[in-house]
């Protein structure tokens, strides 16, 4: 008599090979009915860093398992969740929560997905992930001093050109300029500080610098001659919403977690906060200073002793009210704008009020009558980086860095509603740059299932 041959498990991801922003639907067969068992995904970031996710499920009675469908009995993440196992991955290690999924260069990386029973490893699949469709190309800028990267698709002729602006951690965002590219879009990833023949820090960036920029974009023959698109976020935002409201090339703001006024500079030694950020034909622009006083120093020392979290939003909130008229006269003129301006803040944003600035904007542009279609995407319990190009769908989103021992940076959020806002505002992003973008002919809409509405507890 022959012996009944047992199937081993079996994991279905598709697609297999994606941009990042494509969910998977991951699902694994074959395993014994009614059976606990263990889902596991793994990679490795930029920094060469461990990251890794687990959720353990009850098979059904055919032997299944369906992340889209069924609900974790306990892990990393809670609630049917088709990318549930990619973007609650954590650093491996003790302080799980503390660091960033550092993906800078647009190069694919690779998850690996693991099922096991009763601690044994029965399966394994490798997932690719990708920042750049295949027709996606990139060439440096090579006008004079400028530092960046053009990301286009040359076989698709010149498309709606957007500039991609970094925040006050500097570098270029290579990896969303390639994605946003992906999507029908010529993409300028900027460096506007910390590189050879620009300010080292965030202090004394000409703005003259930034018309060089947009001269040189428009310019290109990878990009239509049209009103150009600015996206930005926190120092990148406040960038963007000065930029446009001085330059009418720009047709289109995308400003993630903004300033409704021009913050001080940030110098390299984190302490004097009395310096300019922002020049204009070599004089600064009025900006709001702050105030590094002893009190503050034994308050910062206190956090650092005591290992608590480090938030920063009340004393900008502060700062808001120290002074009616350096207010208003640090304040962003966005009314200038000749453009549509899209809004995108968290509400338990802890590095500022970027909902506070945000609602100033929005009455700013309301009472001088701004006559373009502004928006405003508020996402309840979503941190700093509530979305593109710094929270990326299906990734690891940021909540909290340790740059130093026993120094801990909160930037609120939680790593679920960070996740969900990443992934909602995505593909409204896009809609906003192709509508208000002459000559967009984006790609077909992803369609990003619904994601958990809470951490796992």
């Amino acid at each position: 008599m022959e012996e009944a041959v047992t199937k081993l498990p079996v994991i279905s991801a598709e697609p297999a090979e994606a941009l990042v922003d494509e969910c998977p639907r991951i699902r694994v067969s074959a395993l014994p009915p009614g059976a606990e068992v263990t889902l596991r995904a793994s990679a490795v970031d930029g920094a060469r860093r461990s990251w890794e996710s687990r959720a353990t499920f009850r098979a059904t009675g055919d032997g299944t398992v369906d992340l889209t469908e069924h609900a974790p009995l306990a892990g990393s993440y809670a609630g049917p969740d088709p990318s549930g196992l990619l973007w609650s991955m954590r650093p491996a290690g003790a302080r799980r929560s503390e660091a960033f999924f550092s993906r800078r260069k647009p190069r694919p990386f690779q998850v690996e997905l693991s099922v096991e029973i009763d601690g044994a490893t029965v399966a394994r699949r490798a997932l690719r992930r990708a920042f750049a469709s295949a027709d996606v190309s990139s060439r440096p800028a090579d006008s004079g001093d400028l530092t960046g990267t053009l990301y286009c698709r040359p076989a698709a002729g010149p498309e709606p050109g957007v500039l991609l602006l970094g925040g006050s951690d500097g570098g270029q965002l290579d990896h969303a300029a390639a994605l946003l590219a992906s999507h029908g879009y010529a993409v300028l990833a900027l460096t506007y500080f910390g590189a050879e023949d620009l300010p080292p820090g965030l202090v004394d960036v000409d703005l003259g610098y930034l018309t060089a920029v947009l001269d040189w974009l428009t310019s290109q023959p990878e990009v239509r001659t049209e009103q150009v698109g600015v996206v930005g976020l926190s120092r990148g935002a406040e960038l963007a919403l000065q930029v446009a409201s001085m330059d009418h090339r720009v047709g289109a703001v995308v400003a993630g977690s903004p300033s409704s006024v021009r913050q001080p500079g940030v110098g390299r030694s984190f302490t004097d906060f009395r310096q300019p950020a922002w020049l204009l034909n070599g004089a600064p622009l009025p900006f709001l200073p702050g105030q590094f006083t002893f009190r503050a120093a034994m308050s910062f020392m206190m956090i650092w002793l005591l290992g608590r979290p480090l938030r920063l939003s009340a004393n900008f909130s502060r700062a808001l009210r120290r002074d009616a008229d350096t207010v208003a006269r640090a304040a962003i003129e966005v009314e200038r704008i000749r453009g549509p301006v899209l809004l995108i803040s968290g509400s338990d944003d802890q590095l500022w009020p970027s909902e506070e600035f945000a609602g100033r904007v929005m009455a700013r542009l309301a009472e001088h009558g701004h006559r373009y279609p502004d928006q405003w995407l508020r996402y309840p319990g979503a941190g700093h980086f509530v979305c593109f190009p710094y929270g990326l769908p299906t990734l690891p989103p940021m909540t909290r860095m340790s740059p130093a021992p026993r120094m801990v940076i909160d930037f609120g959020g939680t790593a679920a509603a960070n996740a969900r806002s990443a992934s909602e505002s995505w593909p409204l992003i896009r809609a906003f740059l192709a509508e208000h973008l002459a000559g967009a002919n984006p790609r077909p809409e992803i369609r990003q299932p619904p994601l958990a509405r809470e951490d796992a507890p």
